[in-house]
């Protein structure tokens, strides 16, 4: 059964056209071997600037031949009248994954609020270590301090013949005995922290031992803010900019590809005829990021794109067409690099991606905001200086939200 299913689905792949990402009505072939639907080809020609070429392989073709794929046409109409019958099924598949979405989503909800009790309680523990590091560190830098000045009256007594003072031993027994205490009272004080169990979590223990570390190997220093932070904003998505085929909510925060093409009017700004948005706000300093939902369908790609990127006829998505994104396709993530895709392999499938932007040092970077893991980085992007948007390409059963 499984595999009469994927059969039917490359089938079905084969059967679909590559611009209008459906099934094909009166496929023609063209010189290189690649079909496209007829009108769907006669529109890309018919506002591409350049010389006419195929929109897959990019190889010119002046001669303009289209070539009638019959066969072709009977089997994408073939599979048009099966999907028919198969609607009801299909009705009955989609309310069961609802429920057991609407299930799922709940457990997440009180995973959610788990996780945010606990690393509440832990926050505050590590609040008071941090508290108690500083107030031991303060008093052994005054001790250390007052040695410094026994040592300088010494070597001044020696140079004017006096004595040196005698407790100048029971002063360095004290500071040392400083030290071991500044060690003990920190496994002390976890026992007895509010909404702490007596067995130490091995992450809490280890955090105490850092910062045991730096306390007595960095005394004196200040600690330093993390920098590099970025600032989330809020984005939504420019209407003028997106396909026909898209249908954005009221909100402008989520998009899907509909069933059919939408009257829109043919404004210099709109994508066509591949289905992509833009966000409405632009950057061209700073660094800003945001995240997008991803996690319903298997076909798309997020990320940031030029001003001055191509919006009419076939367009490169990677940084030579002024695109940085990367993107799912069925079961394969890619980073859309140039000249070819960069395969990468998630340990955990991304419900959401994290676009984050510096825009000073041309630098794209994107992290699985569910566990925060890393997915790719692209350096030295040629965007310094130029306004950049969020991107967004949705394909067929896909829906993105901001």
């Amino acid at each position: 059964m499984a595999a009469g299913s994927e059969a039917a689905a490359e089938l079905q792949e084969e059967a679909t056209c590559a611009i209008c990402l459906d099934l094909f009505r009166s496929p023609v072939m063209l010189d290189c071997g690649h079909n496209f639907c007829r009108a769907c080809i006669d529109l890309c020609w018919a506002r591409a600037a350049e010389a006419p070429s195929c929109p897959q392989c990019r190889r010119a073709l002046p001669g303009r031949s289209l070539r009638p794929n019959r066969q072709l046409g009977n089997i994408a109409a073939g599979l048009r009248r099966l999907g028919r019958p198969a609607a009801p099924r299909q009705d009955k598949v989609k309310a069961e994954r609802q429920k057991i979405a609407s299930e799922f989503k709940q457990l997440q909800q009180y995973l959610v609020e788990q996780e945010c009790q606990l690393m509440a309680r832990l926050g505050e523990v590590e609040r008071q270590i941090e508290t108690r590091v500083k107030e031991n560190a303060d008093k052994l830098s005054k001790r250390i301090f007052h040695l410094d000045g026994l040592i300088r009256e010494k070597e001044e007594s020696q140079l004017s013949g006096c004595e040196f003072p005698q407790d100048t031993g029971n002063i360095l027994s004290r500071c040392e005995k400083g030290k071991f205490q500044q060690k003990e009272w920190m496994s002390h004080d976890l026992e007895k922290a509010p909404g702490v169990c007596s067995e130490k979590p091995p992450e809490l223990e280890e955090t105490a031992r850092k910062l045991q570390d730096a306390s007595t190997s960095a005394l004196g220093e200040e600690v330093e803010e993390s920098q590099g932070l970025y600032t989330k904003v809020n984005v939504t998505l420019d209407p003028d900019t997106a396909q026909s085929r898209l249908i954005l909510s009221e909100d402008r925060k989520r998009v899907m590809q509909g069933a059919t093409q939408q009257h829109q009017p043919d404004n210099p700004e709109r994508f066509d005829p591949w289905p992509c948005v833009l966000g409405c706000e632009g950057f061209d300093s700073g660094r800003p990021c945001w995240e997008v939902e991803v996690g319903c369908g298997s076909r798309w790609a997020v990320g940031v794109a030029l001003e001055s990127v191509r919006r009419k006829g076939p367009i490169d998505m990677n940084p030579v067409g002024g695109i940085w994104a990367v993107g799912r396709y069925k079961e394969k993530f890619h980073a859309l690099t140039s000249p070819t895709s960069t395969p990468f392999f998630p340990s955990m499938v991304p419900r959401r991606v994290r676009v984050c932007v510096n825009h000073a040092e041309g630098r794209v970077t994107f992290v699985n905001a569910d566990n925060e893991a890393a997915i790719f980085t692209f350096l030295q992007a040629t965007f310094s200086g130029k306004r950049i948007y969020p991107w967004l390409w949705v394909g067929k059963g896909s829906q993105l939200k901001l």
